[in-house]
């Protein structure tokens, strides 16, 4: 992790929470002292918050195991989940640097083979893409179909040329040829064989970790804010906001993140002084102390022998 950009994520940080702590203070009285005494209530609730959150690492481990245990790589014992959690101390880099850096730690540290592990780690981004775009198709059909206006005349003309040009393009040889060396350049990164066997048993896996721990939203909504929302609109809040946050290629998407939380719920009806403390608190619980917790095991010993790979089939 780049040391340089740490001063950058805490500031970030504490801009997040003056924002959070000032909607707060801009609250009538009375709305003020019921918020105060619902995040004081939420102490009771950290082990039911927090159990979500271990119910959704165990998941993607899981996954983890699914995977590489096909490729006959590794077991599931003490330093294989040590070794894997730590890797979550690299999130807080931009555009996934951080979990591709996972790929050496985890050659260095369990002797796994690099290449495998680089097919396990886009496995692993092609279920999360699956399972997202499997729930955002269920939850909110009205919202990709029925919320997009009628096309005019206009735009059918230009959707036609646009894809005729497509079409003409990908007709060119010189076209098919770059796009032949681009696939001959990348497909070895691509998961296959016994790997890709396995996909469709880690998306449904996917599935239940990311709609798992959009609970967390969920109940922190429940908890703080005046009017609560349903779990289906809290799995649609969490997955978007958590794609503008990895679109954006900042370190663990703070601050875009927290802000498309804050105007998702506010169009649930959730005044935005109450949805920034949410937004915040729900990044702090799901992401940011897992880091740090991920980060404290690094001064733990892996104690690793000989790693297992005897089956490993290339």
């Amino acid at each position: 992790m780049n040391s340089k950009r740490i001063p950058w994520l805490g500031l970030i940080a504490l801009v997040l929470l003056a924002l959070a702590v000032a909607g707060l203070m801009k609250l009538p009285t009375v709305q003020q002292q019921a918020l105060l005494q619902s995040l004081q209530s939420l102490l009771v609730w950290l082990p039911v918050l927090y159990g979500v959150v271990g119910l959704s690492y165990a998941g993607r481990y899981w996954r983890w195991r699914l995977l590489l245990g096909k490729l006959g790589i590794g077991s599931t014992n003490w330093p294989d989940w040590l070794g894997w959690f730590r890797g979550f101390a690299l999130t807080a880099t931009p555009a996934k640097v951080g979990e591709l850096s996972r790929v050496q730690l985890l050659h260095e540290q369990l002797g796994y083979p690099r290449l495998p592990l680089v097919h396990v780690f886009v496995a692993e981004r092609c279920a999360d893409a699956a399972a997202v775009g499997l729930l955002l198709l269920v939850l909110i059909p009205n919202q990709l179909l029925g919320g997009i206006p009628p096309l005019s005349s206009t735009w059918l003309l230009a959707m036609s040329l646009v894809a005729a040009c497509a079409l003409l393009l990908t007709g060119r040889r010189a076209c098919r040829r770059w796009l032949q060396n681009q696939w001959h350049r990348f497909r070895h990164y691509f998961p296959s064989g016994a790997l890709a066997q396995r996909l469709l048993p880690a998306s449904l896996i996917s599935v239940l970790v990311w709609a798992n721990e959009a609970l967390v939203l969920w109940l922190l909504v429940r908890l703080l804010a005046p009017a609560p929302i349903t779990i289906p609109a809290a799995i649609t809040i969490y997955l978007l906001s958590g794609t503008a946050g990895m679109a954006s290629s900042l370190p663990g998407g703070i601050g875009v993140n927290e802000a498309a939380t804050v105007m998702l719920l506010g169009q649930q009806g959730v005044p935005a002084a109450v949805a920034l403390p949410v937004s915040v608190l729900r990044r702090l619980i799901t992401l940011w102390s897992m880091v740090a917790l991920a980060t404290a095991t690094g001064v733990l010993p892996l104690a690793v022998g000989e790693p297992d790979r005897q089956n490993y089939r290339p």
